[in-house]
């Protein structure tokens, strides 16, 4: 199979498994609205004029133009206004009242005890959290499949290619002239596919620690027992020092504030090591998963930093940081890279996409409990704040202060919108012209 029709294989897996993650979040919201008895009119995957819909039952479901989420209409969302408040001012009253009547407008003869915000507070609070915990258990799940099932890539103690010279350690794309420096690897004889069997006469199986990076290389010699084809041969390396770009704490290579990288004095060999896929036990799969989940709620909350960031690298020579703020349009380029590389095995390609759709939904999971109106956090903070607030007039003996005006709240949602909707343009043109890659 071609490059250019692998690449479209890696988009098109991405495009289906982005509509199955909303879709199945607006499931998560549909079910127990339905199970408390509130009508559904809508369930959609998108936003803006419909493609295609079919109506089953009281819902029609349908597909949208503008594939940037989802959405499922309520009726009742928001509780009709106070009597006695009809003539109060409020900012944006026009946005208040087009957020109660888009709500209302289906509620049909017979249907006054079938409305959400009648739900109580719970119930409410169920119904929200339906949709991100449906995009969490997905996540987890296909993460802890790609480990268990596929397996963590591990390096082994196969060389997959030997570097020619130190300005090939330094930037892989460089070219060896007659006067660089070959590495020790060239220099004692190495070749790609030599399996390592013994150094210094002691067996190694999986671990490629044999040398340390930090050790003063002119006081060593491995002697090296390597497996070449069907054949036994004994080399002996003499590993070298120069200054290399590093890895750091967090487990990336160090870049300063330019981008560049950051080389220190250490010890090479001036191998790659091959890699195979080791399955790890589902404890420790759940463990990285919730590790993920952390980690990625905890980038949510430098979002608009991550995006400012990407939009930025368009205008200046800082170069673009690999775990930043991304579209789904450079998710989809980075699996169509993934598919289309003609040395990744069909282990590989799974895994990888595998964990792109989980990483995505952990982060439909994170942005959506975010407490702000239309997300699904905002709802569930408005629920919540309706709880308190009712049981501290029951404490206090008032009266029942009825449910809180969530409506007010809309032209909030409105402004929420408009940045989000100009956050993910912004970040799809970013992907176009400057892509992440792989």
């Amino acid at each position: 199979m071609s490059e250019s029709v692998l690449y479209l294989v890696g988009i098109l897996i991405m495009v289906l498994g982005i509509a199955l993650s909303i879709g199945l979040h607006e499931f998560g919201h549909l079910i127990p609205a339905k199970k408390f008895g509130v009508r559904v009119p809508n369930w959609a995957i998108g936003f803006g004029p419909k493609l295609f819909g079919r109506k089953v039952g009281e819902t029609e479901y349908s597909v949208r133009l503008i594939p940037l989420g989802g959405f499922i209409t309520l009726i009742g969302m928001y509780p009709p206004e106070k009597p006695g408040n009809e003539g109060k001012k409020r900012l944006f009253p026009n946005m208040i009242a087009a957020a109660r009547d888009a709500h209302s407008e289906h509620v049909q003869p017979g249907e006054d005890n079938r409305m959400f915000y009648q739900l109580p507070a719970y119930k409410r609070i169920i119904v929200m959290f339906g949709g991100p915990l449906m995009n969490l258990v997905l996540g987890v799940a296909m993460i802890s499949s790609a480990l268990v099932f596929v397996g963590q890539p591990q390096r082994v103690n196969q060389i997959d290619s030997v570097v020619g010279c130190v300005e090939q350690m330094v930037d892989p794309k460089a070219e060896c002239g007659q006067d660089s420096k070959p590495t020790p690897a060239v220099l004692a004889g190495l070749e790609a596919g030599d399996k390592i069997i013994e150094v210094n006469r002691q067996k190694i199986d999986q671990t490629t620690e044999f040398f340390k990076g930090d050790v003063d290389s002119s006081n060593w010699t491995y002697s090296l027992l390597v497996q070449r084809g069907e054949d036994q041969i004994e080399l002996s390396l003499s590993p070298a020092i120069a200054a290399l770009p590093y890895v750091g704490a967090d487990g990336k290579v160090a870049v300063d504030a330019n981008g560049d990288y950051l080389l220190k004095d250490r010890g090479y060999l001036g191998v790659r090591w091959a890699t195979s896929r080791v399955p790890v036990g589902a404890d420790v799969a759940l463990r990285a998963s919730g590790e993920m989940t952390a980690q990625t709620m905890g980038f949510i909350v430098q979002f608009p930093v991550a995006v400012y960031d990407s939009v930025s690298s368009l205008f200046t020579d800082k170069p673009r940081a690999g775990d930043g703020a991304i579209s789904i349009v450079g998710i989809g380029q980075i699996a169509g890279e993934a598919n289309a590389n003609q040395n990744a095995t069909l282990a590989d390609r799974v895994y990888l996409n595998l964990m792109l759709l989980g990483s995505l939904n952990l982060a439909l999971f994170a942005f959506n409990m975010i407490p702000l109106p239309p997300l699904d956090g905002g709802h569930i903070a408005g629920a919540i704040y309706e709880y308190l607030k009712r049981g501290a007039y029951r404490l206090a003996r008032k009266p029942d202060p009825g449910p809180v005006d969530t409506a007010l709240m809309a032209p909030v949602s409105g402004i929420m919108f408009i940045l989000l909707l100009l956050a993910g343009v912004a970040m799809i043109v970013v992907d176009i012209v400057n892509p992440v890659g792989l």
